[in-house]
């Protein structure tokens, strides 16, 4: 049987009866450095190195130590954990984006709001200047030396005064936002009170914002009668501050009238401007 004595410092020498209780006790030492095993077949202490190497072969592998357990187990306890949370996060932060979209979606959408109808009646046309009628069938009575027939006057007062005959309106569903106004299921007509049938009208449709026309579009009408109003309907939504329309162009055989928002007269005569022999 073996005998030895051992000590780590720290307790008393104690005798040990085999190979195995020594190797307990070594393993349970906290510093291996200070060690020291006495055979008792050799007449002096040795350090525990010196013992390892003299029993190789008997010598197991050192235990880890407690703190080193500690770590080992305090990193897999903390790994787990972090994945989990990874998991989360990652959820917190989609939460956090679709809510921001949400929120951004929300408040800055346009908001309509159903408002007031609009109906716009075109302006005088600026090249069509208001004409005393009376005064120039006189003028040209007196001139002539001879009295103008029904016909003539008649066509001569209607070519004269025709802003007064032809009216060009436009109506439409509105609605208001912060943005501006939305103009929809607008129509366009025109009523023509002058007795007599127009053959072609073209009427410009525009958008406006800011001052600025945005948008400018043309609407042709045939065979316009004086017996009621002859309408157009303009298809889609118009986004803008307002709208406008006027006319480009009328043309009657009828009464020999041709006016274009171009021109300032057909030829020259601007006590007759929109006389036309087509």
């Amino acid at each position: 049987m073996e005998k030895y004595l051992f000590t780590d410092g720290t307790n008393a020498v104690r005798e040990v009866q085999s190979g195995e209780e020594l190797q307990t006790l070594i393993q349970s030492s906290v510093d291996p450095g200070r060690i020291r095993i006495w055979v008792f077949s050799s007449n002096e202490w040795v350090t525990y190195a010196e013992f390892s190497k003299q029993s190789v072969a008997k010598i197991v592998p050192l235990k880890k130590t407690a703190s080193q357990e500690e770590e080992k187990k305090v990193v897999t306890t903390v790994s787990k954990p972090t994945r989990k949370y990874a998991g989360l996060i990652k959820l917190f932060i989609v939460f956090i984006a679709g809510l921001s979209i949400f929120l951004v979606y929300n408040f800055t959408r346009v908001k309509w709001k159903k408002s007031t109808p609009v109906e716009i009646t075109a302006l005088r046309p600026a090249n069509v200047p208001l004409l005393d009628v009376d005064s120039l069938i006189q003028f040209i009575e007196y001139t002539r030396g001879q009295k103008l027939d029904r016909v003539t006057s008649t066509n001569l007062r209607i070519r004269n005064t025709w802003p007064d005959r032809i009216q060009l309106q436009l109506k439409s569903d509105r609605d208001t936002s912060q943005a501006g106004n939305r103009f929809y299921n607008i129509n366009i007509t025109i009523d023509n009170s002058t007795g007599y049938n127009i053959d072609n009208v073209v009427v410009e449709f525009k958008n406006w914002i800011n001052g600025q026309v945005s948008k400018a579009d043309t609407i042709r009408f045939e065979n316009v009668g004086y017996a009621a109003p002859a309408a157009r309907n303009v298809t889609g939504e118009w986004k803008s501050d307002s709208l406008s329309v006027s006319f480009l162009s009328l043309r009657s055989k009828a009464f020999n009238f041709c006016y274009a928002a171009g021109k300032e007269s057909n030829y020259g005569n601007l006590n007759d401007r929109w006389f036309c022999k087509e």
